[in-house]
């Protein structure tokens, strides 16, 4: 990590001093990093085999993390309108994902993010996040639900980013280990999408007297997955694994769907060991 603490401070100062109201000077001042280069290092860092979460390291060392949500938080309205759609597209799943993990973080310990929701509400109604600047709502803040239902959900090319955000929870797809870039992302998206369709913990491996159990994000999600070019029958046959497309009846298969687990994707550390191994 030592090689990336120069970065993640410029950003931290940076952001720092426009938040004050000051003025940095022109070189200090970073352009704003679609490579998430400070966001991947603490992914690959802090996340784990099955993409579970070292929460506890990250709540002890997140002087990074919390630098890097600044950098989000400092991006222009302006600026934003002009990027393509695609660096926009990155930047909301990866601001869900960071801002999950912060809610999280903010209030542990908790066994599962739907602890964190009010009385009467959903934690995915909380307004928390202050990016309202980039949706046209300057001063406000918005929710998990927001960002997914009513940003990506609208302005989104593919409804594929369902595979890539991450709710905190272990029926959630595996958080990528690296972050979402609007160069390839379509790549990144089909191949999220193909690993959590053939994860047999999130989804049946194969197809039994004409019904498929799968996640019940196909439920929540069925008018936005829906809108996959043949719908959501031709997604299963396009990324789902061999076992379904090599099943004739994949194209009038009935669809059940799997409890959701809300447990927190949480990594502990092996009792006999220090260390374990992490996903590359």
């Amino acid at each position: 990590m030592q090689g990336i603490r120069p970065g993640i401070r410029e950003v931290a100062m940076a952001c720092a001093l426009l938040a004050a109201g000051g003025t940095a000077p022109a070189q200090a001042v970073p352009s704003f990093d679609h490579g998430y280069r400070a966001w991947s290092a603490i992914l690959a860092e802090r996340v784990h085999e099955g993409g579970l979460v070292d929460y506890d390291g990250l709540r002890r060392d997140r002087a990074g993390f919390d630098a890097w949500l600044t950098s989000l938080e400092a991006v222009p309205a302006a600026d934003f309108a002009a990027w393509p759609v695609a660096q926009r597209e990155a930047f909301w799943i990866n601001a869900y994902n960071g801002y999950a993990i912060q809610l999280v973080l903010d209030h542990a310990p908790k066994k599962s993010i739907r602890d964190l929701g009010g009385l009467f509400s959903s934690v995915f109604a909380k307004e928390f996040i202050p990016l309202g600047h980039l949706h046209g709502r300057p001063g406000e803040r918005l929710s998990l639900g927001e960002i997914e239902h009513q940003i990506l959900a609208r302005e989104s090319p593919s409804p594929l980013f369902h595979f890539a955000i991450v709710c905190a929870s272990a029926s959630c797809p595996e958080l990528r280990p690296a972050a979402y870039t609007g160069d390839g992302l379509e790549q990144q998206l089909a191949d999220r999408a193909r690993k959590f369709l053939a994860d047999p913990t999130r989804n049946a491996p194969r197809i039994r007297g004409g019904v498929l159990r799968v996640s019940k994000i196909f439920d929540w999600a069925e008018d936005e997955l829906g809108q996959y070019p043949g719908g959501i029958r031709q997604l299963l046959a396009d990324l789902g694994p061999a076992t379904w497309t090599s099943d004739p009846a994949l194209g009038k298969v009935r669809l059940k769907y799997l409890d959701y687990d809300w447990k927190l994707n949480a990594w502990k550390p092996a009792k006999d060991s220090r260390t374990s191994p992490r996903k590359r």
